[in-house]
C-alpha cells in the first residue's frame, strides 16, 4: 500500500512539474508576439481557443505564466514537483508592484510553507503577511481581490449555457447565502437530484423570481414574452400556428423545443405582429397577460400549491398550467388550469412530448 501511495506521489510531483514546463512555454509564447501573426489580439484568447478553455481560464494562466517570471524561487519549487500551480498561483497573486520588494524578501519562507502545507493554509498566512506589508487592516487586499472578480458565459452547440466566475469574498457571501436559502426552500420529499443540479436550479429560481417580480430587466415588470409574427402573404387566412411560428421567429436565443414552447405559451404575454411583405407592419396587437390577475387570483385560492401529487410548493413557486394547451385551443379559464411549480411544470412538458412521440 505505502508503495502504490508514493507511486501516487512521484505522477503528482510530474503533473505539476509538467504544468510549470506548460506555463513557462505560455510565457515564452506571450513574450514572443507570435500570437499576432497567429491571428489572436492576445495570448490568452490564442491560448483559450487551441487549447479549447474558458475565457476566464485561459487569462489566468497567462497572468500567471507572466508572474512567475518574477518569481524565480516559486519557479524552480514548482518546475521541481515541489509545489503546485495552486501554491504557486496563491504567491503570484500576492505579488503586486507594490509589494515586490517585500514579498520577493520572504519569497523563501512562503516556498517552505508552499512545499508543506495544502494552498487553503498558504493562501491565510500569504493574506497575513500581505495585509501586514500594506499596514491598511486588508483593505488594499480586499480591493485587489474585487478587481480580480468576473463573469463568463458561453453557450455551447447543445444551447447548454457554460459558466465560468470569480467573486471576491464579499460577494461569495451572499452567492451561498442566497443559494443556501433556495435549497432549503426547494427542498422535496425523495428528491432524486445531485446536489450540483439542486445548485444549478437554485440559481435559475432566484432570476426566475427576479424576473417575475419585474426587480430587474428590461421586460417592465412583465414575465419573458413572445412576439407571433404572422405574414399576411404567407397565411391569408392569418392561421396562427404560435408553436411553429415562435420557433421560427425567436432570432435572438435560437431554437426551442416543441415542450419547451408549450409550457413557456402556458402563461406568458403574447405579442402579435401583422405583416405583408417583409417590411410593412399592418398591425400590432397590445401585449395581454394570458392569465389574467383576476384568473390568477382565483387559481392560487383554489389550488393553494402545486397540484402534482405530494409537491406543495406555493404559488409564488408556481406557473399556471393549462391542462388542454392553450395553442392547441385550450380555453383560459379556472376550469383549464392548474398550479404546478416550475419543476414538475417543466417535468409534464417534458414527459407528454415524449410521450406524443412515442409509436401509438
Amino acid at each position: 500500500m505505502f508503495g502504490q501511495l508514493q507511486a501516487l506521489v512521484k505522477k503528482r510531483r510530474e503533473l505539476d512539474a509538467a504544468e510549470a514546463d506548460w506555463l513557462a512555454d505560455i510565457a515564452a509564447y506571450d513574450r514572443s508576439g507570435d500570437w499576432h501573426a497567429d491571428g489572436y489580439q492576445n495570448a490568452s484568447a490564442a491560448i483559450r481557443t487551441a487549447c479549447r478553455l474558458d475565457a476566464g481560464v485561459a487569462r489566468g494562466h497567462v497572468a500567471l505564466a507572466r508572474t512567475l517570471g518574477a518569481l524565480p524561487l516559486v519557479t524552480a519549487a514548482f518546475t521541481a514537483g515541489e509545489i503546485s500551480a495552486r501554491h504557486a498561483a496563491v504567491i503570484a497573486h500576492a505579488y503586486t508592484p507594490e509589494r515586490a520588494a517585500e514579498i520577493t524578501n520572504i519569497e523563501a519562507v512562503l516556498v517552505d510553507l508552499a512545499a508543506e502545507r495544502p494552498p487553503h493554509d498558504l493562501a491565510a498566512a500569504v493574506k497575513y503577511v500581505t495585509d501586514a506589508i500594506d499596514g491598511d487592516g486588508g483593505a488594499t487586499n480586499d480591493d485587489t481581490l474585487f478587481a480580480r472578480r468576473r463573469h463568463h458565459a458561453s453557450r455551447g452547440l447543445d444551447g447548454m449555457l457554460h459558466v465560468d466566475g470569480l467573486y471576491d469574498p464579499e460577494a461569495a457571501l451572499i452567492h451561498e447565502a442566497a443559494i443556501a436559502a433556495e435549497l432549503e426552500r426547494d427542498h422535496r420529499p425523495n428528491d432524486t437530484r445531485l446536489f450540483s443540479q439542486r445548485q444549478a436550479d437554485a440559481v435559475t429560481n432566484l432570476f426566475r423570481q427576479s424576473l417575475e417580480r419585474g426587480t430587474i430587466g428590461t421586460t417592465r415588470a412583465v414575465r419573458p414574452h413572445i412576439t407571433q409574427v404572422i405574414h399576411l402573404d404567407e397565411h391569408p387566412a392569418v392561421r396562427a400556428d404560435t408553436i411553429t411560428r415562435a420557433r421560427l421567429e425567436r432570432h435572438q436565443h435560437g431554437r426551442l423545443s416543441d415542450a419547451t414552447l408549450e409550457r413557456l405559451l402556458c402563461d406568458c404575454d403574447i405579442t402579435r405582429v401583422l405583416m405583408t411583405g417583409t417590411s410593412e407592419i399592418l398591425d400590432v396587437g397590445r401585449a395581454t397577460r394570458t392569465i389574467s390577475p383576476t384568473i390568477w387570483k382565483a387559481l392560487v385560492v383554489r389550488d393553494q400549491h402545486c397540484q402534482t401529487d405530494g409537491c406543495t410548493q406555493p404559488p409564488n413557486r408556481c406557473e399556471a398550467h393549462h391542462i388542454h394547451h392553450w395553442e392547441h385551443g385550450g380555453p383560459t379559464n379556472l376550469n383549464n388550469l392548474q398550479l404546478l411549480c416550475w419543476h414538475h411544470h417543466r417535468q409534464h412538458h417534458s414527459e407528454e412530448a415524449k410521450a406524443r412521440a412515442r409509436p401509438g
